[in-house]
């Protein structure tokens, strides 16, 4: 699909016309070999163009889901420990504690 958008097809337009006005081609442009370099050197535009924009649309997902998924910063030691210090301990836990 990225082979048909605007992009895609502007390059390759380009292509075919920059190859069609080559040297070798200049005497017969619309001649059958100079057709079908015109057309291989669009189709490798075209491709070409598809992925760089598959890679741009993939690093913009990157970007997107790296900024949805980061997660929020650790609350620092102190408030941690504060918490900690304030929770009760089981009786069971009291008795293994020993300094």
């Amino acid at each position: 699909m990225l082979g048909r958008t605007e992009e895609a097809e502007a390059e390759a337009r380009r292509a075919y016309a920059t190859e069609q006005k080559r040297r070798w081609f200049r005497a017969n442009p619309n001649g059958a070999d100079a057709v079908a370099a015109a057309t291989k050197a669009a189709d490798t535009a075209r491709k070409r163009t598809a992925k760089y924009l598959l890679a741009t649309r993939l690093e913009q997902l990157r970007k997107q889901t790296a900024a949805c998924t980061e997660t929020a910063a650790p609350a620092p030691w102190t408030v941690q420990l504060s918490e900690l210090a304030a929770q009760s301990l089981d009786g069971d836990t009291a008795g293994t504690m020993t300094a």
